[in-house]
């Protein structure tokens, strides 16, 4: 397969299923908007907060396990979130009120970055120049999980009574999880002598080289923290006020803070060393790559989990489907993810990273402006058609994106792709905070602002480099 050895496809085939798992548990509310609202009585309203829930801790979570990957190693620390999610998902199947449905969302949200863990594990087991689809063999078939969440669990809550079969069916996903934990563990092999070949530390901040990369660096941060206060302004404000103004505003202060140790972190951690220019040659970089393909990723994926949330919801109460109906048809808008993103990391390799992204970005761009003319009153067909197209779109250029964050600094490929992996989550919770207040007309011809405002950004990047080769 694409050259790869015994060892790779064993490492790439575990690591992928893993993900894949860690992706149906954290998608597996999203057919069951309907059921909770029904039999959990649970608001329009709690359902929206619910799903910016979902995504809202996976931005600092996708950071942090950054750097625990890059200290850990991807084996220790992908066995851990597996077991993690199975407890997660047991403890949402068992909720009883909304506060419970809310700790165990936001728990999951954690859940979510497990993406991070193997982009580290491909990119220590293969060579640069099978980078593109490798990653995209490896997000691709994992982020599936997501479409197999809303097609599969409705088929297997049809096996129990109607107000219990979606709980035994969001279990179900915990207990595979707990199951691929054991076997990824007795399975799978890190490269011999990792810590000799990668620096061990538990810094969070990205090492940059240049003073102007310090301080894209900390502007990076500003959205990061930025959609942390979204949700907490959310949760506090209408139409559903879960929080005091008085609670809110400790919340406020500590994620300020968290941000502005955050940003004295990559100061102290950087500014002695570029003071001093004792940064070796080969050891350099340009941040703005880091910096681009974020908000790259925050367009292919970011705005994909938005619609993937909302999706099934909308084709069922708009075309009155069944819950399972919606389910399969809502998975169109991920399906494409078993070709699609690894195509978009093979066509980066062959074709040219920056070329190939420019066009799936310019082509997830048309797509969005098309379907929300669709949902106007367009068939059935047409609005799936056209979200199958966009969604191939949104993988390829989920995985010509991470065809080119391994390839900036190998040593600094979990921090860079915890970075890059945030924004997407970033990208995530505003999205969905704009779609809590407008149609979907309007939520579709937003996501086709942005994917204008990213090609732009494509402008700024430029050619890539390791420590060992170059890269166009």
């Amino acid at each position: 397969m694409f050259g790869f050895n015994g060892k790779q496809k064993s490492v790439l085939h575990l690591t992928w299923v893993a993900f894949f798992l860690t992706f149906v548990a954290w998608f597996n509310m999203a057919p069951f908007h309907t059921a909770m609202m029904k039999f959990a009585g649970l608001s329009l309203d709690q359902i929206h907060i619910l799903m910016i829930a979902n995504v809202a801790l996976t931005i600092p979570a996708r950071i942090l396990i950054g750097a625990l990957v890059d200290s850990y190693g991807p084996k220790n620390v992908f066995c851990g979130l597996l077991l993690f999610a199975a407890g997660v998902c047991l403890y949402f199947a068992l909720a009883t009120d909304f506060t419970g449905f809310l700790i165990a969302r936001l728990l999951m949200g954690i859940v979510g970055a497990g993406f991070v863990v193997g982009i580290k594990m491909v990119a220590e087991w293969f060579s640069p120049e099978k980078m593109g689809i490798a990653q995209g063999i490896y997000a691709g078939w994992g982020n599936f999980g997501a479409a197999a969440a809303a097609f599969s669990l409705p088929v297997i809550a049809l096996l129990f009574p109607e107000e219990t079969g979606w709980r035994m069916a969001t279990a179900f996903s915990g207990l595979l999880c707990f199951i691929w934990a054991g076997v990824y563990w007795k399975y799978a092999e890190e490269v011999p002598d990792r810590g000799r070949n990668f620096k061990v530390n538990l810094v969070h901040s990205i090492e940059v080289t240049s003073r102007r990369d310090l301080v894209l660096q900390v502007g990076l941060l500003v959205p990061v923290y930025g959609a942390l206060l979204v949700f907490i302004w959310k949760l506090t404000n209408h139409p559903l006020p879960l929080l005091s103004t008085g609670i809110s505003w400790i919340f406020y202060v500590g994620i300020i803070g968290l941000f502005v140790l955050s940003a004295w972190d990559c100061i102290r951690n950087n500014l002695s060393k570029l003071l001093a220019g004792k940064i070796p040659k080969e050891e350099q970089y340009e941040f703005r790559q880091v910096f681009v393909l974020s908000l790259v990723y925050a367009l292919t994926f970011g705005s994909n989990l938005a619609v993937i949330s909302m999706f099934p919801r909308f084709l069922e109460s708009n075309y009155q489907l069944t819950v399972a109906s919606a389910g399969i048809l809502g998975s169109s808008f991920a399906i494409m993810n078993l070709v699609a993103r690894p195509a978009g990391g093979w066509l980066s390799d062959l074709l040219g990273r920056r070329r190939t992204l420019f066009l799936l970005v310019l082509g997830t761009m048309v797509s969005y402006v098309l379907i929300s003319n669709a949902i106007s009153g367009w068939s059935l067909g047409v609005v799936i058609g056209l979200a199958l197209v966009c969604s191939m779109f949104l993988q390829a250029g989920s995985g010509a994106c991470y065809a080119m964050v391994p390839l900036i600094r190998k040593d600094l490929t979990g921090k860079m792709a915890g970075m890059a992996g945030a924004y997407g989550n970033v990208g995530a919770v505003f999205f969905l905070t704009i779609f809590s207040f407008v149609d979907e007309q309007s939520f579709f011809y937003i996501l086709a602002g942005y994917a204008f405002l990213v090609l732009l950004s494509l402008l700024f990047l430029k050619s890539f480099k390791n420590l060992h080769a170059s890269y166009r």
